[in-house]
């Protein structure tokens, strides 16, 4: 799954150490003002959370349409299980489960990932990241820059020439109580958009096994 094929996969290759990672350091208790956000803040907090699952929909803006592509899902994260689901409805389905990808198309028939696949490989790596808690490689990929009007946003953009072909910039919007993230949107280097609304998280939730099991 090299970077040109990121679409596919709603940019996930890429998207999933930080926007999971948001996700989960975004679920606890609202924190005091003022207080700024950080990859270190984001470490400490993902611990205590077990499993997760938050609804999203998704809009892609591309210049290629006249209108926007929707899809809805949904993404769910069991650490006692080492897994993660990632579920685009009527779609596709993502399954990162003991250090193994495996991928369901539309009509629930698995799809082979190749285990020489770079973006494959880039996964599998970051579902590790996911279960420890350990998302400083943001830092690694990104320039992450707070709101200047002191905003529950942040701003990142790619520090590698590679990933800056594909990704212009990334915007994460937060709830105003920091609750949860509100939005993300992936801007593309040619201008297209890709933009992630957020549900209601539901923290520690009860998500069975057979649900990483398939699609």
């Amino acid at each position: 799954m090299p970077l040109a094929s990121l679409a596919a996969l709603g940019s996930i290759p890429v998207m999933m150490r930080l926007l999971l990672g948001c996700l989960v350091a975004a679920t606890v208790a609202a924190e005091p003002a003022g207080q700024p956000f950080s990859v270190a803040r984001l470490q400490a907090i993902s611990q205590d959370i077990a499993s997760l699952r938050v609804p999203f929909t998704q809009e892609k803006r591309l210049a290629l349409f006249d209108e926007p592509v929707l899809s809805s899902g949904v993404i769910e994260i069991s650490r006692p299980l080492a897994a993660v689901r990632w579920e685009y409805r009527g779609k596709s389905v993502l399954v990162l489960k003991g250090g193994r990808l495996r991928r369901w198309g539309a009509e629930g028939r698995e799809e082979t990932i190749g285990g020489d696949d770079p973006g494959g490989r880039a996964v599998q790596g970051q579902m590790q990241a996911l279960l420890t808690g350990d998302w400083s490689a943001l830092d690694d990929l990104f320039t992450v820059t707070p709101d200047a009007q002191g905003g529950a946003a942040l701003t990142m953009a790619p520090k590698s020439p590679d990933l800056g072909k594909y990704i212009a910039r990334i915007e994460l919007v937060f709830r105003a109580d920091l609750s949860a993230p509100q939005s993300l949107i992936v801007i593309s280097a040619d201008g297209d958009e890709t933009l992630f609304f957020f549900g209601e998280p539901e923290r520690n939730a009860d998500i069975a096994a057979a649900r990483f099991a398939g699609p």
